[in-house]
C-alpha cells in the first residue's frame, strides 16, 4: 500500500488533515440526521440502509486519508464527489436555521465535498513536491481553525433558535388535530366545516409545512412547533401537504407528506 513518502510513520503530506476534515464533515450530516430521529422515537427502518452507508463510507474514507498516500486521496475525491451528488439536498436546510436537524447538516455535506476534493488534490501536490509535515502547519492549520469555528458556532446559533423559537401555541381546543409525526400527517384524510379551527403541532425534529393551496393556506412549523388556523369558507376537497416533503403535490405519492382535506 502506498503511503506518504519518506517517512510514512511519522510524517504526512501538507492538507491531508484538512482534506479528512472534509469527509469528516460529510459523514457527520447523515449521522445527526439519523440521531435525531432516533432520539425523537421517528420509525427508521427504511432510512437505515440509506444513511448509515453515507455515514461509514465518508469516515473510513478519512482514515484511508490520514494513513495513506495518493491512492486514498483519489478514493476521498471519489466519496466527496458521490456525497456532494445523494446528499446535496441537504443545502436546502440552510433556509431554516431555527431548525437545528435541518440547518447544521447542510453547513456540513457541500462545504465539507468541497474541502475534501481540494484538500486531496492539495496533498497529492504536496506529496509529489515533498512537502511532508508531522502535524497542521501555517496554512492548514488556519483553514481547520476557521472552518471548525465557523460551524461550531452556527451550529450553537441554530440549537438556541432551535429552542427559543418554539411555538408555546395550544392547539387543543381546535375543532380538528393535525399532528406531524415521522414524515407523516397523522391522518390520511381530514375534513371541518368552514370557518373552523385546525390545531396543528410538528412533532418531529425536522422543519415542515402545513399547506393547502387552494386555500392559501401555507405554514412553516419549526421542530415542535403549534399553530391554529382558521379556514375559510370555501367547501371542496383539497390537498394537504408538506412542501419540503413532498415532490408533486398534485399527485402525491405514498413517499409524499400529504392528506386529503374536506372543508364544508
Amino acid at each position: 500500500m502506498e503511503e506518504d513518502k519518506e517517512n510514512p510513520g511519522a510524517l504526512r503530506a501538507r492538507w491531508t488533515q484538512f482534506a479528512a476534515l472534509g469527509l469528516v464533515m460529510i459523514g457527520l450530516a447523515p449521522f445527526l440526521m439519523l440521531a435525531g430521529a432516533l432520539l425523537w422515537g421517528l420509525d427508521v427502518g427504511d432510512q437505515i440502509a440509506f444513511f448509515v452507508p453515507f455515514i461509514i463510507v465518508p469516515w473510513v474514507a478519512a482514515f484511508l486519508v490520514w494513513r495513506f498516500g495518493t491512492w486514498a486521496k483519489i478514493v476521498a475525491i471519489v466519496v466527496a464527489l458521490a456525497g456532494l451528488a445523494t446528499l446535496f439536498w441537504t443545502a436546502f436546510g440552510l433556509a431554516y436555521p431555527s431548525s437545528f436537524f435541518d440547518f447544521v447538516p447542510g453547513l456540513l455535506v457541500i462545504p465539507g465535498a468541497i474541502i475534501a476534493i481540494v484538500g486531496s488534490i492539495a496533498a497529492m501536490v504536496a506529496n509529489r513536491r515533498g512537502h511532508l509535515v508531522a502535524g497542521r502547519e501555517g496554512g492548514e492549520r488556519r483553514a481547520i481553525g476557521i472552518v471548525v469555528a465557523v460551524v461550531g458556532v452556527l451550529a450553537v446559533v441554530s440549537a438556541v433558535l432551535s429552542v427559543s423559537s418554539r411555538s408555546n401555541v395550544t392547539t387543543t381546543d381546535a375543532a380538528v388535530q393535525v399532528e406531524m409525526k415521522s414524515f407523516e400527517f397523522d391522518q390520511t384524510s381530514y375534513s371541518a366545516p368552514g370557518g373552523a379551527s385546525v390545531g396543528v403541532r410538528n412533532e418531529d425534529p425536522f422543519a415542515h409545512t402545513f399547506t393547502i393551496d387552494e386555500l392559501g393556506i401555507d405554514i412553516h412549523l419549526g421542530p415542535g412547533d403549534g399553530v391554529v388556523v382558521d379556514l375559510p369558507a370555501q367547501a371542496g376537497t383539497y390537498v394537504l401537504y408538506c412542501t419540503l416533503h413532498t415532490s408533486d403535490p398534485q399527485n402525491p405519492t405514498s413517499d409524499d407528506m400529504a392528506a386529503t382535506f374536506t372543508v364544508g
